[in-house]
């Protein structure tokens, strides 16, 4: 009699967590479909996204493929501007659905949010000024006299306070990932370390200015959109229209509107994406 009684409390107490767990990762969606807008987390970053100052309009190969993501989810997408520092916590506070800030995904970081399909993968260098002569390695920055200017928020801060504890650090609020290098170009700053996209982009129109490391980045990582921790399906929603995006070639042409040469991102073999 006892075994029967506690079979059935037990196929009870798993009924009740089927129903409930499936019932929780549907509201999520749900949300979403009866707002009929998709709220989308943004930093200002050009040109994955950028702002007119005088009309606020947005445009960037980010925003675009947002865009298009919330076409096929029959959205509204609705962007909310923020910071790298900030990004996490408006994901915590549903102030927005989904981050497209351009994210290295870390250990850290994936303590509090849950990371997207890559985009792509990219590593990390410095921007020191065109003559200087005295960082053959960055353990040879980690001394006090040595001003390294970083982005809040960043996985670049976050290294560069790791592995140059010594170093004097700058710590540059904002959503502009070329801030620090404006440092250096100005000579208030030694060094500055960002992806190695950006620093290329910015040492092209600062020739005062040179990129150190390229041939071999300080770290290489994915770089992924990030949702709420536990935001489950839409978290598999945005898989599924990243890899399509890839794999078709529409994110290189979404990418090539708004670089030279037209081709930015290589797609990546399918097995190169986490199962």
């Amino acid at each position: 009699m006892f075994k029967k009684r506690f079979a059935f409390v037990l196929s009870a107490v798993a009924f009740c967590i089927a129903a409930v767990g499936p019932a929780h990762a549907a509201g999520e969606l749900d949300q979403i479909a009866k707002r009929g807008e998709l709220r989308i987390g943004y930093i200002p970053s050009p040109p994955g996204a950028q702002k007119n100052p005088a009309s606020g309009e947005l445009t960037g190969f980010y925003v675009d493929m947002a865009k298009a993501i919330a076409a096929d989810m029959n959205v509204k997408p609705v962007f909310v501007e923020t910071t790298w520092a900030n990004f996490v916590a408006g994901l915590q506070a549903k102030q927005f659905d989904i981050s497209i800030g351009a994210t290295f995904a870390t250990v850290k970081r994936a303590m509090a949010v849950d990371f997207t399909t890559p985009l792509f993968y990219l590593g990390s260098v410095a921007v020191v000024k065109s003559n200087e002569t005295r960082f053959k390695t960055a353990k040879d920055m980690d001394k006090p006299e040595i001003r390294i200017a970083v982005i809040q928020g960043t996985a670049a801060e976050d290294y560069v306070r790791h592995t140059m504890p010594n170093a004097k650090i700058i710590s540059l609020a904002g959503g502009n990932l070329a801030a620090g290098f404006v440092e250096v170009a100005s000579g208030r700053a030694d060094a500055s370390f960002e992806d190695a996209f950006t620093a290329s982009r910015f040492v092209e129109q600062q020739p005062s200015t040179k990129v150190i490391f390229s041939e071999k980045p300080v770290f290489f990582l994915p770089i992924a959109w990030t949702v709420k921790k536990g935001n489950t399906e839409l978290q598999d929603v945005f898989n599924v229209a990243i890899r399509n995006l890839i794999l078709s070639g529409q994110m290189n042409e979404t990418v090539g509107k708004y670089l030279k040469g037209g081709r930015y991102i290589d797609s990546p073999n399918l097995q190169e994406f986490p199962k």
